[in-house]
């Protein structure tokens, strides 16, 4: 008796588990109405040339262009018309940078007044040249920071749109024309 429970038992844990494993949950969001001004000229907007290669007239080469940046569109939620703009974090700033300058400069300087028999006025030098060399290297820093995350932007906002055209591209090529 024990051992049949057992084996039901051990059945139902292995039906369970794997009904359980094999299915899948998926969210359905309902889309928001998303108005695309659409470009005139498809070659300047997206660097594609489009030959409709069924011999498709011009009314449904419109029509299939229509359908594909639309499509295009609800799969990058990026429209070439009206591009993303990624914004640029600035670079945090850093207090500081002239107090420890103007430290490092004032021990500099208390060596070298040391060698030239005036410590006070070695340091004082000192501390003025280092505080100047701390802030421009502080705002150096900066710079260098700001620069590289306007970089980065760029790069983001170009992947972007290599995405849609890609997408775009994918589609109008389903429907039978050839891009170069």
């Amino acid at each position: 008796m024990k051992a049949s429970i057992k084996i039901y038992a051990t059945l139902l844990l292995f039906f369970l588990t794997f009904t359980l494993a094999s299915q899948e949950t998926i969210t359905i969001t309902e889309e928001k109405k998303t108005t695309l001004k659409l470009p005139k000229d498809y070659s300047k907007t997206l660097g594609l040339f489009i030959f409709p290669s069924k011999n498709q007239d011009s009314l449904q080469q419109q029509k299939d262009l229509k359908e594909c940046y639309s499509w295009a569109y609800n799969q990058t939620k990026f429209d070439p018309m009206n591009p993303t703009k990624v914004t640029v974090k600035e670079a945090e700033k850093v207090k500081g940078g002239a107090v420890a300058g103007a430290a490092r400069g004032a021990v500099a300087g208390v060596a070298i007044g040391a060698v030239a028999g005036d410590t006070g006025d070695g340091a004082a030098i000192g501390a003025v040249t280092g505080a100047i060399r701390g802030r421009r290297a502080t705002r150096r820093a900066q710079s260098i920071q700001n620069a590289q995350n306007t970089q980065k932007a760029k790069s983001i906002e170009s992947e972007i749109k290599t995405s849609f055209v890609k997408a775009f591209s994918a589609c109008i090529k389903a429907k039978g024309y050839s891009i170069n």
